[in-house]
């Protein structure tokens, strides 16, 4: 049977998401100095929450020295619920699923982000980027004390009132740095085989769903951001991410969320193969994994590119800059609308865009085709 943009999606957690369109977790870095919620945060999701299933917030920190960029918000403690609460209740009072992402920097953190403080990281290998710092090597111990920071963080999230949390382990940041044979060089019980690897990301997903049944919220919403490939040498291939993928899949991950910038993505490795990375998924999927919906990224732009993303094999698409340009983008589709491709002068207000957000969007400002 075909499937359609304004399906319901149930979740094995036993939510159940409206239509298969979410809007994707994009940074606006317009949180306070210390990472709390701005009146702008709330205005902004509040304004495009609505018309997608659910609203994933930006990346937030779990830890007060694991931030990879100025204006970050944060989930690092008890004093940023009362902020986080109205950023959800915002959310949800338009109908959407609010689901917040969770992220720790790692060695892409730096000293001037988190207060003086050496990034952490599996090992001490510095990133492959301009001024990278080389971060300190986790002690044994320290390691299920970050997982933790997780757990917390997630425990934060229910108390606020989310509907859910994605674990991002993309963007090479600290889940995904320790299943990196690039970034995770360690020859203990953490590193060195896959199934080594695994071990940390996997660690967080338990933690964060014993939190969840703690709170007594079976049905609590944990989804998983990975990047399917690295440029890095070594790094994680598209079989490790299937290994890595297959295996997180007994763990009650309610979807996977590709990390890419455009749904009909091919290899970075392999450039010469043409082969979509959603087939290789697709084709290297075991059983359990299959049950679980696949989230696409990138690319959308009208309900022709989402009927077409979806026919494909996705089961969800996130959708970015769209959301951006018009908030109500999926009602749009709904009502056979046609959407804005850029912004003009005076949009932030429109728009409801912070300042921050704004400036950094001169791309679309310019694309007046």
């Amino acid at each position: 049977m075909a499937k359609n943009i304004f399906d319901k999606v149930q979740l094995s957690s036993g939510q159940t998401f409206e239509n298969r369109l979410v809007m994707a977790p994009m940074t606006t870095q317009c949180s306070f100095h210390d990472g709390s919620v701005t009146d702008e945060l709330i205005q902004y999701y509040s304004r495009r929450a609505g018309g997608p299933a659910a609203v994933i917030v930006e990346s937030t920190f779990i830890d007060n020295y694991g931030r990879a960029f100025e204006g970050a918000l944060g989930a690092d403690s008890d004093d940023k619920i009362p902020g986080l609460k109205k950023l959800a209740e915002g959310i949800k009072s338009k109908g959407s699923k609010a689901i917040i992402q969770l992220y720790h920097a790692g060695r892409m953190g730096t000293p001037e982000l988190n207060m003086g403080r050496q990034p952490i990281s599996a090992s001490s290998i510095a990133a492959l980027r301009d001024n990278a710092v080389e971060p300190r090597t986790l002690e044994i111990e320290e390691i299920e004390e970050v997982i933790q920071l997780f757990a917390d963080a997630a425990r934060r999230a229910i108390e606020a009132g989310f509907d859910g949390v994605e674990l991002h382990g993309a963007n090479t940041y600290l889940l995904q740095q320790f299943y990196s044979p690039h970034s995770n060089r360690r020859e203990d019980d953490w590193g060195g085989t896959r199934e080594n690897r695994l071990r940390f990301p996997r660690r967080v997903v338990e933690k964060v769903r014993a939190a969840a049944d703690e709170l007594n919220k079976p049905d609590f919403i944990i989804g998983y951001r990975f990047s399917p490939e690295e440029l890095e040498e070594p790094g994680i291939n598209f079989e490790d991410t299937m290994y890595l993928l297959n295996h997180l899949a007994d763990y009650s991950i309610d979807y996977f969320h590709f990390s890419i910038n455009n749904w009909q993505r091919t290899s970075i490795i392999d450039t010469e193969d043409e082969q979509l990375l959603l087939k290789k998924y697709l084709d290297k999927a075991g059983d359990k994994l299959r049950e679980i919906p696949i989230m696409g990224a990138g690319g959308i732009k009208s309900a022709e590119d989402a009927e077409e993303a979806i026919g494909s094999g996705f089961d969800l698409m996130s959708v970015g800059k769209a959301h951006l340009i018009n908030p109500d983008f999926v009602n749009q589709l709904k009502n056979n609308e046609l959407p804005n491709t850029f912004l003009i002068d005076g949009d932030d207000e429109k728009l409801t865009i912070p300042a921050p957000l704004w400036n950094i969007l001169g791309f679309l400002k310019e694309n007046k085709k």
